[in-house]
């Protein structure tokens, strides 16, 4: 039974599809649909849980609150609040109480929580994340938080692959190192495990891993548009990347962890869950170059960025099956970041102020990480929300 059911059906489908039209929502009506499930809710505070909730990125949320302030179900203010009207409207769309909480208070759905033992890791990784080189957006860079780091490291403890030979395709995130702490936190000797190799093609974190690690991780610099070097061919026992959020990047980052790793070996690949489409197309790909999908744990990696995946993406969990050549799927090297896929640049709003700054690589800030560097011209302030696309200024 539609939790819509007690609107008339004239009623409720053009009422979502007005919202869904005024913020541009890729998701449409079933989009507005669940966020608003949540308002009516209570299950979001802010405008960023909002977006954890449903998956949908904060600057569209951003918009539909403004759109929802207008209509006089939601309070201005800093706090996500109905207002009376909009949770006596919202109770006659969805006909029906809140639901119970079934969520586990303390690990919030994500199966997993931090034991006390490991509390001094995660401080100590703590302090490290915070000297991790700046980003690259061009590269698709987005640092994930100090907690994504253990929790994937534990995962590994757990899986009985820590101190097994690892392969990092690219670690701007500084798992590796997370990876180094608990081996010396839980291995009686350290020195007897095996390799920890990162490659990756942006050196600054090839040199903070290696600084970090007083040279006990093995560093490579690599190009995943290159063939892959045959002296690292079938070294590696697990294969950790998060690569770029595209299905060609997905694809050509998965393959060459394939190659990096033996026989009989796992691969933890970090990406968000895009359309049905495109996600049937990268799950064949995987497949048909010889990963088997084993577990999806959804929501896994959190994020200080990537706004636009809501802060989040999900953990696949592949083991290798019977190997497949490169010519048995489809691997096309270009184009591969986000970057390439989209027109660059964008118009930004002060979030203070209300002035448009403008973005693009023939202007005075490429992106929007060197505008919120700058800050707004009128008021210095550096929070900005994306506004609909529109041809740069001459």
């Amino acid at each position: 039974m539609s939790i819509l059911h007690s609107l008339a059906p004239e009623q409720k489908l053009p009422w979502l599809r007005e919202l869904a039209e005024a913020v541009k929502l890729r998701e449409g009506p079933d989009g507005i649909n669940k966020a608003l499930w949540i308002l009516y809710q209570d299950k979001a505070d802010s405008t960023r849980t909002w977006s954890r909730a449903v998956h949908i990125p904060v600057p569209v949320l951003a918009a539909l609150r403004r759109e929802l302030e207008k209509r006089e179900i939601l309070e201005a203010g800093n706090h996500l609040r109905l207002t009376e009207s909009g949770r006596a409207l919202l109770q006659c769309v969805y006909s029906q109480s809140k639901a119970p909480q079934t969520l586990c208070p303390t690990c919030q759905g994500m199966t997993r929580f931090f034991p006390p033992e490991i509390m001094p890791v995660l401080d100590e990784f703590r302090v490290l994340a915070e000297q991790r080189p700046q980003v690259d957006v061009t590269l698709d860079q987005s640092h994930a938080t100090p907690e994504t780091g253990i929790r994937k490291a534990l995962l590994l403890l757990e899986q009985g692959l820590l101190a097994e030979p690892l392969f990092f395709l690219g670690d701007d995130d500084g798992i590796s190192l997370a990876c180094h702490l608990l081996r010396r936190h839980f291995m009686p000797d350290p020195s007897l495990a095996a390799p920890i190799l990162v490659a990756d093609i942006d050196t600054r974190y090839l040199e903070f891993v290696a600084n970090q690690s007083q040279g006990c991780i093995q560093t490579r610099t690599y190009d995943v548009r290159d063939e892959f070097p045959a002296d690292l061919c079938g070294q590696f026992k697990a294969a950790l990347t998060d690569p770029a959020y595209t299905e060609n990047g997905i694809t050509l980052f998965s393959f060459r962890c394939l190659s990096a790793c033996q026989p009989e070996s796992t691969l933890f690949l970090s990406m968000p869950l895009p359309s049905p489409a495109i996600l049937r197309n990268i799950q064949l790909n995987i497949l048909q170059m010889g990963w088997n999908i084993k577990e999806i744990l959804h929501h896994f990696n959190e994020y200080h960025g990537a706004s636009i995946h809501a802060h989040r993406s999900s953990l696949l969990i592949c083991e290798r099956g019977a190997p497949a050549p490169e010519n048995s799927f489809s691997l096309r090297y270009t184009p591969l970041y986000t970057g390439d896929m989209r027109t660059p640049g964008g118009r930004y709003q002060c979030t203070v102020c209300g002035t448009i700054h403008h973005t693009g690589p023939d202007l005075e800030y490429k992106t929007i990480l060197e505008l919120k560097e700058a800050g707004c011209f009128e008021c210095g302030k550096s929070s900005f929300h994306r506004l609909g696309s529109e041809a740069n200024p001459s």
